[in-house]
């Protein structure tokens, strides 16, 4: 497989040639650019300064500055990402459910991370298979055992918007373990609960094309995609507009996303853009280009979606993923490379 990049550059997280560093400042990627080859990618985990790669033949590989506090990151089995996050406003989280997270937050970076366990239910807890952060909160995604889903978000109640769901502040601050009558809301989903404790996001419930398979969230804005292959998305209006996605038409309720009548295959969301893989393999693209992370060569911004002309050879596009200030392509090679 091959994996390409392009955007912010500025601590080497786009260059994997350990051969051709030097100690100039790398230049940022203005459009796509193949930066790995290697066989069998199971993912691609970007951080602020540094980039993790998956890969079954390889191990895990490396890109940019890491962080002396962040070297136990750089040990995780690749299903491990999808069970913490941190906000950028120093808030985290941990499923401490999910070995080897079980003993995780002694080896994490600062600050202390709160178990996942002290914020939903047990019976919730266990069913937690995905947890994404934006700015300010968080947002997770549950797969009953008889495959339900249902997406909870929580975080700072001055963006609310990010929440898409109403809020009470009738419980305390404290979580669902406090306040017994919170676990009603495993039956009644509708009970409205307040900006930091887990609330289910209940237009993304029993959606007409199936249940939500994958979260994706950056900034101030969330994205859920289908079994189906249908986008929604929602966020604050004001902070997404001023990061240059006014485009998106983003509000506190959940709204269905049309790129050119396009199934989504994948999506990814960073500070202030979105990537979107459709079932066709086609790229498309919307948000700040400040640092090149749309990969539209000199172009400041896209104001709506935009398809991305990609120099791939004869790889198919299978997946996307983002940081902050730049995107990732992965590549399927025709030659029987994985």
């Amino acid at each position: 497989m091959e994996l390409y990049a392009t955007g912010l550059n500025a601590w080497g997280q786009l260059h994997f040639d350990k051969d051709e560093q030097s100690n100039e400042e790398p230049d940022d990627l203005s459009t796509f650019t193949r930066v790995l080859t290697v066989n069998g990618i199971e993912g691609v985990h970007p951080f602020p300064s540094y980039t993790l790669v998956h890969t079954k033949a390889s191990g895990i590989l490396s890109a940019g500055l890491i962080p002396k506090d962040d070297l136990p990151l750089t040990t995780l089995p690749h299903p491990s990402y999808s069970r913490f996050a941190q906000t950028s406003n120093g808030l985290s989280i941990i499923n401490d459910t999910h070995p080897p997270l079980t003993n995780l937050s002694s080896l994490l970076p600062q600050p202390p991370w709160i178990p996942l366990s002290t914020l939903f239910p047990p019976s919730i807890t266990s069913t937690v298979t995905q947890l994404v952060s934006y700015t300010t909160g968080f947002a997770a995604l549950t797969c009953a055992p008889s495959g339900k889903t249902q997406v909870y978000t929580w975080g700072d109640e001055r963006y609310a918007a990010c929440l898409a769901r109403d809020l009470t502040s009738t419980f305390p601050q404290t979580g669902f373990q406090t306040h017994a009558d919170a676990v009603k809301i495993e039956t009644d989903p509708h009970i409205p609960v307040e900006a930091i404790t887990p609330g289910i996001v209940t237009d993304l419930s029993d959606l007409p094309t199936g249940p939500i398979t994958k979260l994706a969230a950056g900034g101030y804005v969330l994205a859920a995609l289908t079994a189906g292959k249908d986008l929604y998305m929602w966020g604050h209006p004001g902070r997404a507009a001023a990061s240059g996605l006014g485009g998106l038409g983003v509000s506190d309720e959940v709204i269905p996303v049309v790129i050119e009548d396009s199934d989504v295959e994948d999506v990814a969301v960073g500070e202030a853009h979105v990537v979107v893989l459709t079932t066709s393999g086609e790229v498309f693209v919307i948000g700040s280009n400040s640092n090149g992370q749309l990969g539209l060569g000199g172009a400041k911004s896209a104001e709506s979606w935009t398809r991305v002309a990609v120099e791939k050879g004869d790889g198919e596009i299978a997946g996307v993923a983002a940081g902050p200030k730049n995107s990732f392509l992965l590549v399927r090679k025709h030659d029987g490379q994985r």
